[in-house]
């Protein structure tokens, strides 16, 4: 039976759903200082449901952001914070998980390439591995360029943890730099990410890219999300003007999954609007086929 990494699902958007009446550039983030019993709630049920590497809700979390909310001086107290409830969620449930530090784009989701050095831009990513040290894993996400996605990697192979780097593909199969899938993961390779992931785009596109995908890494994988459009908030909108696919449901997505492992995927999950019902679908139909590890387990699998 092959062993595949089952991560989360859409962490942030779940926290977000559960605590509605906040509504914060910082999304996730801000529910996490205000309601942290809801994030500690959300880690357990996606646990409960079958995954195995749980990503910390530290997404929106990046000094960057903090520093445009005027919470920089709360950073390291927010990753902290991020470890306490995750813990207590695995200490609730009594499974054995990785924690996965999380490396997502520095000024925010679905943007072009920042205007700043691959210096400048480790710099950044150096610190956030710094505060997450205590993860097992590192999970880079969205990345919509190869110039933040190789200042990602660089900090995180310092770490000498194992990591994944995710790219984020547009409908034309492209990442928003215009760049293709075969040129960011040439980017990458001499990095060494233990896997290359797809995430946070439509089901449908990580299915028709996994092929390629499998081709060019040793070890690949993909997580998608099920809204509608992310349009509104890549021109700058919030969190709060995004809406799910109603037809993504468990069982259709569990079907898309499938396709990917089919074609040699090693990681799956979820992103956005995929739910901890989402995930024990997959966890459960799958379970006869598949053996579901932890991310770090993949790294002695070769």
């Amino acid at each position: 039976m092959r062993s595949v990494a089952l991560l989360d699902g859409g962490l942030g958007q779940e926290i977000y759903r559960r605590a509605r009446e906040l509504s914060s550039p910082l999304w996730s983030v801000a529910v996490m200082l205000e309601q942290p019993e809801v994030v500690t709630s959300v880690h357990e049920d996606f646990i409960r449901a079958g995954a195995r590497t749980l990503s910390l809700n530290t997404y929106a979390a990046t000094p960057t952001r903090l520093r445009e909310q005027g919470m920089l001086d709360r950073l390291e107290a927010i990753h902290q914070q991020a470890f306490n409830v995750l813990e207590k969620a695995i200490k609730a449930a009594g499974v054995d998980v990785d924690i996965a530090g999380c490396l997502g784009p520095l000024v925010g989701s679905y943007k072009v390439q920042p205007d700043r050095s691959f210096e400048d831009l480790k710099a950044e990513y150096d610190t956030l591995v710094r505060l997450q040290s205590r993860a097992d894993v590192f999970l880079i996400e969205t990345m919509t360029n190869t110039l933040e996605a190789k200042a990602a990697c660089a900090a995180a192979q310092a770490s000498g943890k194992p990591y994944g780097v995710a790219f984020r593909l547009e409908d034309d199969g492209k990442l928003k730099s215009g760049e293709s899938l075969s040129e960011a993961i040439a980017a990458v390779a001499a990095y060494t990410p233990t896997a290359v992931m797809l995430n946070c785009c439509d089901p449908e596109l990580v299915t028709d890219a996994m092929p390629e995908l499998v081709g060019l890494h040793p070890c690949v994988g993909g997580y998608a999300n099920a809204f509608k459009s992310v349009e509104a908030m890549a021109r700058g909108g919030s969190v709060d003007v995004l809406e799910a696919r109603p037809d993504v449901s468990p069982g259709s997505y569990t079907e898309e999954v499938r396709h990917w492992l089919a074609d040699g995927a090693s990681v799956v999950g979820g992103c956005c609007e995929i739910t901890p019902a989402h995930i024990r679908h997959l966890a459960d139909t799958l379970a006869d086929e598949y053996s579901f590890v932890r991310f770090s387990q993949l790294a002695g699998l070769d």
